[in-house]
């Protein structure tokens, strides 16, 4: 009835379901159109269209954002008088596709060799439509009919998975563009362990409280693996103890777990410099804002309370698992039980060239 034009911020492909129908008006509409809906049909006496006087809402701050498509810490501030619906909108827009992406790219059979300094100073592929659309393609080797038992080969072929897309994941963030080669190096090696873990828990089909499922079938339980290293079955009960039960337990949908990854990815912990530091700490609090603004909105401030608690702490529970995961993985490195690639050595131990 206002004539508005709405303006999709990404490629006028958003995802419009019933668990993020809002995140897109532009795509929302066009949805609306494609479906059969009649704009000349809207009644004008049924709703009347404005805010009255005591609900008028105050004037939308600016949203900015950076050339890799990543807002602005410093303008999307969920408890700002300026916040509006169309922010929150545009916001969760933005953490939908990167996320939608991201497990695209994991499902395709793309999956580049190059060192971890090419891989981490090149430009997102997350952030190349192009590239995007011509491997969008889900690989036949990702997709199952049965179960198996994971074995040794399939741990690596997920794993190196999974840090391909933690680093084009890496660079969709705008604190990501200003750190020093070492310092993204530092900040993605930090999350080397978590990522893989919430990716693999939170994709992985409901096949019972203690089983995590690859896309390609393969899967992992309580099962005892005695080939493997005892610091790494330790690493396989904990991401069943510590992610996959809360997970189940606190129901958390697609947007809050998109939320939840990019604060476990922004951990002012890893070894960098102060002033990263700073920078990484500024923007996961943003996330985190909008994070418990997105429960509040959703769930009511009691429940929302509760459920955020619950998912920020499992958190502190998986930086204490990456810590000793990686210790595990040093051990198995050093008594040559696991024979790592080339670049997992690198995002593990180094590389001395680069550094």
């Amino acid at each position: 009835m206002k004539k508005q034009i709405f303006v999709c911020q990404h490629e006028k492909n958003c995802p419009v379901d019933k668990s993020i129908r809002c995140a897109c008006r532009f795509c929302r509409f066009e949805k609306c159109l494609k479906v059969g809906m009649d704009r000349s049909a809207l009644q004008a006496s049924r709703d009347r269209i404005g805010y009255t006087k005591r609900t008028r809402k105050p004037k939308l701050k600016s949203v900015s954002f950076s050339s890799s498509g990543s807002m602005s810490p410093s303008s999307y501030q969920a408890d700002s008088p300026g916040y509006s619906q169309k922010a929150f909108e545009t916001y969760w827009s933005y953490v939908a596709s990167r996320e939608k992406a991201s497990n695209e790219l994991r499902l395709t059979e793309y999956l580049p060799k190059r060192s971890l300094k090419e891989a981490l100073c090149s430009k997102s592929l997350l952030n190349d439509p192009i590239f995007l659309s011509k491997h969008a393609t889900v690989s036949p080797r990702h997709t199952f009919t049965e179960l198996r038992f994971i074995t040794q080969s399939d741990y690596h072929y997920w794993h190196e998975r999974d840090w391909f897309v933690l680093t084009e994941y890496a660079k969709t963030f705008k604190v990501y563009e200003s750190l020093s080669y070492s310092d993204k190096a530092s900040l993605v090696r930090h999350s080397a362990i978590t990522l893989p873990a919430l990716n693999q828990v939170y994709n992985s089909p409901d096949y019972g409280p203690d089983t995590v499922v690859f896309p390609d079938g393969t899967y992992y339980d309580r099962t005892h693996e005695p080939t493997r290293p005892a610091g790494l079955n330790r690493k396989k009960y904990q991401v069943l103890d510590l992610v996959l039960k809360p997970f189940r337990e606190i129901e958390i949908n697609f947007n809050e777990f998109a939320a939840f990854k990019a604060i476990t990815f922004l951990n002012p912990d890893a070894d960098v410099s102060l002033t990263a530091k700073l920078a990484i700490n500024e923007e996961r609090i943003a996330v985190t804002k909008q994070l418990f603004a997105f429960m509040v909105r959703n769930d009511g401030i009691d429940k929302a309370i509760k459920r955020f608690s619950r998912l920020i702490l499992i958190g502190t529970s998986m930086s204490k698992m990456a810590c000793e995961s990686k210790e595990a993985v040093w051990i198995a490195d050093f008594f040559e039980n696991i024979g790592y690639t080339s670049f997992a050595k690198e995002l593990f131990f180094g590389d001395q060239n680069s550094d």
